[in-house]
């Protein structure tokens, strides 16, 4: 089947910002704490302008992430895109479930609708095409569960 720009675009944004930004964020901090040691991370020059909290729980981060071995970091990035993949899904679904109310959220793509490209969901739903764009866009895998 051949599919709009619309419904390609669509697909694409979802993706790329409900999952593939935020977890190659989460992939960015990971790699970070393998980089360095915890000796190392504690003689860099700390930013007095941060405020306490924040770099305690930066730090708290980090000594998590080091302490963990390569099994639980496995988990750990199967657990992330877990969370990603459920409130992306949840969202889509709110959004579908809504779309003909007054009160809803409401989706466009391109200055169009979103309703307009339903006759173009393989699944029959929004939320349902979260599958199919994660195998066709996404960076980062299959969707987790």
């Amino acid at each position: 089947m051949e599919f709009s720009k619309d419904y390609n675009d669509l697909g694409k944004i979802i993706i790329e910002k409900f999952r593939d930004e935020s977890f190659k964020q989460y992939l960015m901090l990971k790699d970070y704490s393998k980089s360095i040691s915890k000796e190392e991370y504690y003689e860099l020059p700390r930013n007095p302008n941060i405020d306490i909290e924040l770099q305690k729980n930066e730090d708290e981060r980090f000594e998590f992430l080091i302490s963990l071995n390569d099994k639980q970091i496995e988990y750990l990035d199967k657990l992330v895109l877990m969370i990603l993949d459920f409130t992306s899904f949840n969202i889509l679904r709110e959004i579908e479930e809504n779309l003909d109310e007054n009160e809803s959220l409401g989706l466009t793509i391109n200055g169009n609708k979103v309703e307009n490209i339903s006759n173009e969901l393989l699944s029959g739903t929004l939320f349902g095409e979260y599958f199919l764009w994660i195998d066709k866009n996404s960076k980062y895998g299959k969707y987790q569960y």
